[in-house]
Formats: structure tokens, C-alpha cells, sequence
């Protein structure tokens, strides 16, 4: 399946998760109860994804397990909305830290090889590392104060676009980069 088909349906389950809330906060009794309800929906569609087409997408899979962490300490926290809308965050916090203190114990993760990069030199998996794993830990931050200062329901609009805006910023960087680092070995090649 090409890759915008295969982009294009992964956007459908946290759309429809949205819908899905606004569907069902009036008939619950609170946010993290509606929230739950819509998260179960990209989660649900993870696990019949990987039983229908045989093939695990690992941010659905690390989406879904922080989304039933998310529900195990919205529970323990006596029904609090909070981790239910910081689960998606919460992966790209420790996916970005991960990057970043790889770089910093001088182990950086080998960015370039997964990227394809020409140019796989350990000062470039240490760029890599470090603009990537800055961006997804910026995008967990934005959310974060998202989340504390907006309703429920702007948070899961606003605070989605800005997200996406934040991470569109990030793969906007990236690709520059990576274009400069393309360019520089075909020059050199």
C-alpha cells in the first residue's frame, strides 16, 4: 500500500476518536469517562490492524499501551481527564528524552542508518538526535500547557492542531536537513 493511503487511514482513527467524544460527553458523567470511550477507537483499530493486515505499527502500538496506562492512573487518580489527554504525549516525552540523553552519554541512537541518510557519521546521528529528540520533547511541553489551561473539548481541537503544527515544524527541519546532507554527498559523490 503506498504511503499516503497508508498515512491517510492512520489520521482516520484520531479523527473519529474526536468525534466519538464530542458524541459522548453529554451522555457521560465526565471528561475522562468520554475520553476514554473516544481513545478506545485508534486503540481498537491498532489491534484489529495488526490481526487483519498482519503488520504492527509501532506508534499505534506505543499509542496504545500509553492510552491504557493513561486509564490505569486517570483511575487511580479518581477520574482525572489529565493523563487521558497526555497519553500521545507522554510518547513523544520519552521518545524525545531518550534521543537527547543518547547524544548527551555520547551513545547517540543510529538516526542516520534508520533514515537513510549518505552521509551515516556519528556527528550526524548526534544532529539527528538532537533535532529530532528536542522537537518531539518541545511538542510534549506545548501539550502539556495545553492541556492544563484549555477545556476538554478545545484542547482536543486546538490543542490537536497545535501539535500538529509543533511536529509539521519539527519534519519541516528535518527535512531540510536532511535535503542539506543529500545534497552535500551527491556534490561530493
Amino acid at each position: 500500500m503506498n504511503t499516503a493511503r497508508r498515512a491517510a487511514r492512520g489520521l482516520l482513527p484520531p479523527l473519529a476518536s474526536v468525534a466519538v467524544y464530542f458524541l459522548a460527553r453529554p451522555l457521560l458523567h465526565s471528561d475522562a469517562a468520554a475520553l476514554a470511550v473516544a481513545g478506545a477507537i485508534p486503540a481498537a483499530y491498532a489491534i484489529v490492524a495488526a490481526l487483519v493486515w498482519r503488520r504492527i505499527e509501532l506508534f499505534a502500538l506505543l499509542s496504545t499501551a500509553a492510552f491504557a496506562l493513561a486509564c490505569i492512573v486517570s483511575l487511580l487518580d479518581g477520574g482525572s481527564a489529565l493523563p487521558l489527554k497526555l497519553h500521545e504525549a507522554a510518547i513523544t516525552f520519552v521518545l524525545g528524552i531518550a534521543l537527547l540523553v543518547a547524544v548527551l552519554i555520547r551513545r547517540p541512537m543510529p538516526v542516520g542508518r534508520w533514515l537513510k541518510v549518505p552521509d551515516d557519521q556519528r556527528s550526524t546521528d548526534e544532529t539527528l538526535g538532537v533535532l529530532i529528540g528536542a522537537f518531539l520533547v518541545v511538542h510534549a511541553l506545548v501539550q502539556l500547557v495545553l492541556a492544563l489551561t484549555m477545556s476538554t473539548a478545545t484542547y482536543l481541537t486546538a490543542g490537536r492542531v497545535i501539535g500538529w503544527a509543533v511536529l509539521a515544524g519539527g519534519a519541516l527541519s528535518l527535512w531540510t536537513y536532511l535535503r542539506r546532507i543529500r545534497q552535500r554527498a551527491t556534490t561530493v559523490g
